[in-house]
């Protein structure tokens, strides 16, 4: 299993190019992020989900 990166380096996706978004544009596309929390080799979408694992691990 390949190691996740630190969240210290976790890198912000970069916004759509403007030929990207006019695609985008054309076929109704839309661009979203999304946020992780870390805990360990694991992600979670929620902060939540990431306690409760942390709670039960220590």
């Amino acid at each position: 299993m390949s190691q996740a990166p630190h969240p210290s380096t976790t890198t912000i996706a970069d916004a759509p190019t403007t030929a990207e978004a006019e695609t985008m544009a054309k076929y109704g596309i839309v661009h979203s992020t999304v946020n992780y929390y870390q805990l360990g080799d694991f992600r979670y979408t929620s902060l939540k989900d990431a306690v409760a694992q942390a709670k039960r691990t220590n």
